[in-house]
């Protein structure tokens, strides 16, 4: 995916995980939209129960191409998959993110959509790159 925010050797990532996701992923409740544009994949959103708890998703991936950015692509996938287990009296959507730099304004997109930053965890990806987890509650019951 084009998004600019992913480095090249990161896509063996997202190629076993739609790989996975076609082959059985759909039995396992996980999920996948895709918002397509003229034939072409302009974004995609992919999301999983989260295993132990009661009615917790995480969004695993969002991605838009770069230049279908800023367009409002983004927070309609996140609207689409919010509504999704909001109907479904899901309780809480989670989004683990990058902490640097870069990903400021992916950092920024989550809280303008009403996202909660809830914890950090130090060094989670890498050395110097935390796990900012961000929270959304969908349904308080």
């Amino acid at each position: 995916m084009a998004s600019g925010l992913f480095a090249p050797e990161d896509s063996g990532f997202l190629d076993t995980m739609m790989a996975n996701y076609f082959a059985h992923g759909i039995h396992e409740g996980h999920e996948c939209v895709i918002d397509v544009e003229g034939g072409v994949c302009a974004g995609v959103a992919y999301y999983e129960p989260a295993l132990a708890t009661d009615r917790v998703w995480y969004l695993t991936m969002i991605a838009v191409r770069r230049d279908q950015q800023g367009q409002g692509r983004g927070a309609a996938l996140m609207r689409y998959v919010e509504d999704v287990l909001h109907k479904r009296e899901q309780r809480m959507l989670l989004v683990e993110t990058s902490g640097t730099a870069t990903f400021e304004p992916t950092r920024r997109f989550y809280a303008k959509i009403g996202y909660s930053e809830e914890a950090r965890v130090r060094d989670y990806f890498a050395p110097g790159d935390d796990m900012v987890l961000f929270r959304k509650v969908l349904n308080s019951k």
